[in-house]
């Protein structure tokens, strides 16, 4: 089947909803493309308390919301996974699996970034029940608790500070010795008296009946195996972009995300990108304030862009 619009929007996650709430008010014919479920990561997160507007709300609750603001606009919807998406005079060709074709004018892609998993036992059974892939969203639940950081980059170092401040005890563990991030964070952790490192080690499983109860850490040297009592596990070991219907054409940076400049243009005229899968540099906070902000300016340089066409 054929289908021919405005806009096209890959993702329902906040980035996508809002940018499909914005587009819509203009008036643009907008097609939202999901491969699950709408609200993105949201439909992860136990609990939200840093969302304006909400003291505290349930992230699939928070995503039901942002969903029915988008549909009250009646805004076309089809789920399905984005194969390939390709530009041919001045239009854009979007591929599905579901052998769908639809065409537009302009694409936003929004369809952020899934969290690197430490693949051990008992991950998956505990995601959110004690597993979170976000201290700034999840932190809070755990103040004066003891929690694990897994990683040595950048991510997991702010975590482990953030945490210090929330948390009783934060154990840092890391597979290396060295840290692959400034000397002066390095420097706060390794200072810091609530931070406890357990270098050259990584964690073999993460144990918990309804919650997250305890770790079992194995050093990657000695061998010694170590039980840890824990409330919380934050895996910190990076993020993969869902951008791989994009590599054809060149719009990523080494790392597989989406470059966008500040107005969400992409180095394709008429392609926009935001949220997770889309940066300009490596600081970006992914949070879903920003996502949302991101996703109306993306709408907004789309209106603009096609004032042209």
């Amino acid at each position: 089947m054929f289908y021919e619009y405005d806009l096209i929007i890959i993702g329902a996650g906040p980035a996508g909803l809002t940018a499909a709430i914005y587009a819509r008010r203009a008036l643009l014919k907008t097609l939202i493309l999901e491969k699950t479920l709408p609200g993105g990561k949201l439909n992860k997160t136990e609990d939200v308390d840093n969302y304006p507007g909400f003291t505290s709300i349930k992230g699939p609750e928070l995503a039901t919301k942002m969903t029915e603001h988008a549909k009250y606009y009646e805004i076309d919807w089809e789920q399905g996974e984005v194969t390939k998406v390709e530009k041919k005079n001045k239009r854009f060709i979007v591929k599905t699996n579901e052998a769908n074709i639809f065409n537009s004018k302009a694409i936003i892609i929004a369809s952020g970034a899934i969290e690197n998993k430490l693949k051990i036992k008992g991950e998956e059974e505990l995601t959110n029940l004690g597993v979170s892939y976000c201290a700034i969203c999840d932190g809070f639940l755990f103040r004066e608790k003891v929690v694990v950081v897994v990683g040595g980059g950048y991510s997991a170092l702010e975590t482990v500070l953030y945490m210090s401040n929330i948390a009783s005890k934060v154990y840092l563990v890391h597979r290396r010795t060295d840290f692959r991030a400034g000397k002066e964070i390095v420097e706060k952790v390794k200072n810091n008296s609530k931070i406890v490192i357990f270098s050259n080690s990584i964690l073999d499983e993460i144990v918990g009946n309804q919650k997250v109860e305890k770790v079992i850490i194995s050093n990657l040297i000695s061998n010694e195996i170590s039980e840890l009592s824990t409330d919380a596990v934050f895996p910190c070991i990076g993020l993969s972009p869902l951008s791989n219907f994009t590599h054809e054409l060149g719009i990523c940076d080494q790392q597989n995300y989406i470059f966008i400049r500040d107005d969400c243009s992409t180095l394709v005229p008429g392609l926009f990108a935001a949220g997770d899968v889309a940066r300009n540099n490596e600081n970006k906070i992914k949070q879903i304030v920003t996502a949302t902000a991101e996703g109306a300016i993306a709408a907004q340089s789309v209106i603009k862009y096609l004032e042209n066409f």
